[in-house]
């Protein structure tokens, strides 16, 4: 065998030996978040019934604010709204989670959904998303009401092509994560998994709405 490509061959299994010590050390602060996640699950909450089934106490309410976060940070995040504004603007977001059997889904959901329009508008010059008073009444067909067909049309590829547009799925299960335990290592892992899968307008979301939910929490 040539020098060369004795160097090439060596250079490979560097990169190969890289790789898996990646791969690995990813899994185990995966395996360490779930671990501290079921921890905190584990204690038993205060229970109330809502209408669709009984909840733990505040679930809803909890997730239509960080939903709300979410939004501000991702859509409006260079606007200031007041109080009066924000409290209509979650009962607005309160409407989608009336029928939803699973809080944590439908949450997941909605955020990847705010992804597909954000990528709309982001796609052709001229297209913006509307004010948040319209944008998110489930009655206005062309805010966030409007984007449960594109959904539907990518949880119906995702039957054949499991990884089909994955990364706004990372990116719902990130802030999930973080919304469920707001630890450094919960940040670094989804963060270092955005930029594996070059999502970097997703990146950019969900950094700043760590930053939203840690700093303004409105």
């Amino acid at each position: 065998m040539r020098p060369n490509a004795v160097i090439t061959v060596c250079h490979r299994l560097q990169l190969c030996i890289v790789k898996v010590k990646k791969r690995n050390k990813k899994a185990e602060n995966m395996n360490a978040v779930k671990t501290i996640h079921n921890r905190k699950k584990s204690s038993t909450p205060r229970l109330r019934v809502i209408r669709g089934g009984k909840y733990p106490y505040n679930r809803i309410e909890k997730r239509v604010n960080q939903f709300w976060q979410f939004c501000h940070a991702s859509l409006w995040n260079t606007e200031q709204f007041t109080d009066e504004q924000i409290s209509e603007f979650k009962k607005l977001i309160a409407e989608y989670f009336k029928d939803a059997h699973e809080a944590d889904k439908k949450f997941r959901e909605l955020i990847e959904r705010v992804c597909l329009a954000k990528r709309y508008v982001n796609r052709k010059h001229g297209r913006f998303i509307s004010k948040p008073i319209d944008w998110l009444n489930i009655n206005y067909k062309n805010g966030l009401a409007g984007t449960a067909a594109w959904y539907n049309k990518v949880e119906e590829q995702r039957k054949t092509v499991p990884h089909y547009n994955e990364g706004i799925s990372l990116l719902s299960r990130a802030v999930l994560a973080y919304c469920d335990l707001s630890s450094p290592l919960v940040i670094n892992l989804h963060r270092e998994i955005l930029m594996e899968e070059k999502q970097s307008d997703l990146l950019q979301s969900f950094m700043n709405t760590i930053m939203h939910i840690r700093y303004f929490n409105n």
